[in-house]
């Protein structure tokens, strides 16, 4: 039997740190080889390299992307957690919100992660950033 609340802190401590300074590879502690992704705005799919390259597209479009998390909560093998999303895009902030669903194993490895938010927001403020479309269309491009 898995000491499920010292597994739960242990995921969200990685995925915090994860978005302190996000990199491609800021999760590769935390996620399994074959996790599988759910996510608005991002590919849906499975294994890390799925999540290497949808992060490096969401970092290309905004390289200052933070996160920081304002709760969560856990039980058993699932951890949902909230989380505040920061950057600067065409030169002005963006700020948004997302409840992640993470599903675990016993050594605390994320075998599935969901995110919760709703994309339209998000992307008519994208779109009425004309100093950002470069990005937006790379980003875009690569979908």
């Amino acid at each position: 039997m898995s000491d499920w609340p010292s597994v739960h802190q242990r995921v969200v401590d990685l995925f915090a740190k994860g978005w302190e300074r996000p990199d491609p590879h800021a999760w590769d502690d935390l996620l399994a080889d074959d996790a599988e992704f759910v996510q608005p705005l991002l590919r849906s799919g499975r294994g890390s390299a799925v999540w290497h390259e949808e992060a490096r597209r969401l970092l290309a479009l905004a390289p200052d992307l933070r996160g920081d998390v304002v709760e969560w909560a856990g039980r058993e093998d699932v951890v949902f957690v909230d989380l505040r999303l920061s950057a600067t895009v065409g030169g002005k902030p963006l700020t948004f919100r997302s409840l992640d669903k993470l599903r675990i194993n016993p050594d605390g490895r994320v075998l599935r992660r969901e995110a919760f938010f709703d994309p339209l927001p998000v992307a008519l403020t994208l779109l009425r950033r004309p100093a950002g479309w470069r990005r937006l269309a790379r980003f875009l491009g690569r979908w």
